[in-house]
């Protein structure tokens, strides 16, 4: 066969196997250009083929020696480029896999021609199918080849959809739109993804649909952020999914490490970028309460000794500033306790006969003590220990 069926054959072989194991294969020009030059490579024993007038250092000696559709037409040889060019499966093993089929591919189109080829060289068998001669194409015959290029080059057009989605396991899941193809697909991810679902809200049973960042999933679960909150998605989740597919970005996962050591919880809050979403479990070196009891969050868990985040906001963060416990009735009882010295101080400036001015000292050095006290305790801040992990979105990359 000529140059441009090897070549289409080669492409359409080499994308159907690489699509068996989900492996890109239209956005890898390096495989492209190896899967092609595979292709070609057994015509090397013919000076009259396109690869052989490109090296006729090689071509030459090899017909002088073997003749044409012989030694490089078999498994042997196959074999010996697959030793020689093992290196190359260290650095690039999808262009080491494409090499190899697409040379395999080769012999495989030329089995199908009217002469076929000897793939177990030295031994003389010849190997064709079918077994018909009349079945079998004659190389660079207008209606035999001319039709099996068309056929080629229309299941290459065909299969490009389906390698462009991640192979056919991929596309099969793409079609399922089910939780658990959605998570397989996920796993399989290594850059930033996107959900998009079709469905209803748990409590209301009112339809929603659209497209959120995924956090992170188990399977058939998903935590997303959409419309601008943190939901999870599955079938014990905030919203019940009817359809859910995975979208791959460009864009590299990041997530950044934070190590408090003794930090309080605003200097905690200051190192949060904006956008950000933080996990983690950090301890207090005392026990405590938090000022604002009314805001609920189901991102940040609370004991008297910790806070638990899982993808917590800095917003929703900051509204959750910790006192040591008991420090609200303490500072009351203070408060209470300097009023009554203020009292008492405007009771001795009444009274008559004058107060000796040693007994008015005494109680303004009291009041002095209960202040210094009140402002000791409001300065007061509780330590935080442990280690959180920053997802950062795609505005900080």
């Amino acid at each position: 066969m000529t140059a441009p069926t090897h070549i289409a054959f080669g492409l359409l072989t080499v994308a159907s196997s690489f699509s068996l194991f989900s492996m890109s294969f239209h956005r890898n020009l390096p495989a492209v250009a190896c899967a092609i030059i595979g292709s070609l490579l057994p015509d090397v024993d013919s000076p009259r083929s396109s690869i052989g007038r490109a090296m006729p250092f090689a071509s030459i000696p090899i017909e002088r020696r073997w003749g044409h559709r012989t030694i490089t037409h078999s498994l042997l040889c196959m074999l010996a480029l697959s030793v020689v060019t093992l290196p190359l499966l260290a650095y690039q093993s999808a262009c080491y896999a494409a090499l190899l089929l697409g040379y395999m591919s080769h012999l495989i189109a030329d089995c199908a021609t009217k002469s076929g080829v000897p793939l177990f060289y030295p031994h003389p068998a010849v190997c064709v199918f079918p077994g018909s001669a009349r079945y079998r194409v004659k190389t660079g015959s207008l209606m035999g080849e001319g039709t099996v290029l068309a056929v080629v080059v229309i299941l290459l057009l065909a299969f490009m959809p389906i390698s462009t989605m991640g192979g056919i396991w991929r596309s099969f899941r793409y079609l399922m739109a089910t939780p658990s193809a959605a998570y397989s697909d996920y796993r399989r991810a290594n850059t930033e993804t996107y959900l998009n679902f079709e469905g209803q809200w748990r409590h209301t049973r009112e339809k929603v649909s659209g497209k959120a960042l995924i956090l992170d999933a188990k399977p058939a679960w998903f935590w997303i952020f959409f419309d601008g909150r943190v939901l999870t998605c599955g079938e014990h989740g905030a919203i019940l999914p009817d359809k859910v597919r995975v979208e791959e970005t460009d864009r590299p996962v990041r997530i950044q490490a934070l190590r408090l050591k003794g930090e309080t919880y605003q200097e905690l809050v200051e190192r949060i970028p904006e956008n950000s979403f933080v996990s983690g479990l950090i301890e207090a070196d005392a026990s405590f309460e938090v000022q604002e009891e009314d805001f609920q969050s189901s991102a940040i868990t609370i004991t008297t000794r910790a806070y638990e985040f899982k993808f917590a906001q800095k917003e929703e963060i900051s509204r959750f500033q910790p006192v040591f416990k008991g420090l609200k009735e303490r500072l009351k009882a203070l408060s209470r306790a300097e009023q009554g010295i203020y009292a008492k101080i405007e009771a001795l400036k009444m009274a008559r006969p004058p107060v000796h001015y040693l007994k008015r000292r005494e109680i303004e050095k009291e009041l002095a003590e209960k202040q210094k006290e009140i402002e000791a305790l409001k300065r007061k801040n509780v330590r935080f220990r442990g280690m959180l992990r920053i997802r950062l979105t795609g505005d900080q990359l």
